[in-house]
């Protein structure tokens, strides 16, 4: 996707998440492995089509890596084989399945644009094998300005359990047709379920959308008025997507 394609993306975000009725899974973690997910009684799906839609959804449910060497992901701009190399080597987390390696390069521009690389191994080997390329734009961060979790991970062991998730930062709109300076952060959180994919865990998505939900109600230090009301309309969006009081719309690339 180019820079002003994935520009228009984002501005597009807030009415696909108005208008679409395909709600986000309920999961639950359980243990190292995949979230499960629950079946919904008549009664919940009848509530769940009566909410209110998220202003954020996630770009991708599921990211399929290949089968040797790095390609970018369906729907980015970039075709083919990705040979983006970090510049200081590699750092190794490891996952319940061996190996999980993330390097995201930027941000640029105005959009704080980035292109992130993600790469799995075996538990025995010194660098990945093979992996997958996307990009992504944290101009939410305008508004946002502090979070405890500095720099912002991109890969961490999130509920302690041993195992590494990645961290994929998106941008949301805060109303409609916003500006640059009118989008919120949202982090959503995958783990590897299969040797050849990442799929996103709702219950971490949540949790840690309710952290920057927490950030975006802090006060700013020194205190700027202007941004103040879009940080309050930023903590809400999130709160009511941790809280699942919207409905997502979802739709894998």
């Amino acid at each position: 996707m180019s820079r002003s394609k994935l520009a228009a993306t984002l501005l597009s975000l807030g009415a696909g998440a108005l208008v679409g009725s395909c709600a986000g899974p309920k999961t639950e973690h359980v243990g190292s492995g995949a979230g499960t997910t629950l079946p919904q009684s008549p009664v919940a799906a009848d509530h769940a089509r009566s909410l209110a839609k998220c202003r954020m959804s996630p770009a991708r449910l599921v990211m399929q890596l290949p089968d040797r060497g790095f390609t970018w992901l369906p729907g980015e701009s970039h075709r083919g084989v990705c040979d983006v190399t970090p510049p200081r080597g590699w750092a190794p987390r490891p996952d319940s399945l061996g190996n999980l390696y993330v390097y995201a390069d930027g941000p640029e521009g105005s959009g704080r644009y980035w292109t992130v690389v993600v790469g799995v191994s075996r538990r025995s080997s010194t660098g990945p094998i093979r992996g997958i390329c996307l990009e992504t734009s944290t101009v939410g961060w305008r508004t946002l300005q502090q979070f405890d979790r500095l720099p912002l991970p991109w890969l961490d062991d999130l509920d302690h359990d041993g195992n590494a998730e990645l961290v994929i930062w998106e941008s949301f709109p805060l109303r409609a047709e916003a500006s640059e300076a009118e989008f919120g952060l949202v982090p959503w959180v995958y783990r590897r379920t299969t040797e050849d994919s990442l799929t996103i865990d709702w219950l971490l998505s949540r949790r840690m959308a309710r952290e920057v939900a927490q950030a975006y109600r802090a006060p700013l230090a020194p205190p700027a008025s202007g941004v103040q009301p879009l940080r309050t309309a930023a903590a809400e969006a999130l709160e009511q997507f941790a809280d699942e009081r919207c409905q997502l719309e979802s739709e894998a690339r």
